[in-house]
């Protein structure tokens, strides 16, 4: 199965997840939309099928216009770039992929809680840097494709 997972953060990525051989690739936001769109589709076109699974994010109170902006410019690209791929998705609140991942941080601890349950689940799958820091946007884009993954066993379940 293949879970394509978006986190539209500051630092975002989305990630693509084979859950057969539990490995990843990962797309950087921090690029040109077409740059964002030609690395997935080049990725995507190596896959059979998929499902996706967008957090929406929302403006947070304490964060500043210009913050909640860039979050609203970075779903608003992931979706279109999902939209021109005709890949259909999912939208998940952070809260609702965080409790069923049972992350218990609070503030800035929730992004090292989110990493360290994501290197226990996928302990080959970096979601650090090269010189060793967390890369949040890859911590979270895979957490919340192991989220759609749990969705689509419940929705196999529920159908068999």
């Amino acid at each position: 199965m293949i879970i394509v997972a978006g986190d539209p953060g500051n630092k975002g990525a989305i990630c693509v997840l084979d859950t057969e051989s539990a490995s990843a690739e990962f797309v950087l936001l921090g690029k040109s939309p077409r740059e964002i769109y030609c690395e997935l589709q080049d990725i995507l076109s190596k896959k059979r099928s998929y499902s996706a699974y967008l957090e929406d994010v929302h403006s947070l109170p304490g964060m500043s216009a210009k913050s909640n902006f860039g979050f609203g410019k970075s779903v608003s690209k992931i979706q279109t770039i999902l939209d021109i791929l005709e890949v259909p998705y999912t939208l998940v609140q952070p809260k609702k992929w965080q409790k069923v991942l049972g992350v218990t941080g609070k503030g800035k601890d929730i992004k090292h809680n989110v990493a360290n349950i994501v290197t226990k689940l996928y302990p080959d799958i970096s979601v650090y840097g090269p010189r060793g820091g967390l890369q949040d946007g890859k911590s979270d884009s895979l957490a919340i494709a192991h989220y759609g993954l749990l969705e689509e066993q419940n929705e196999s379940n529920i159908n068999s």
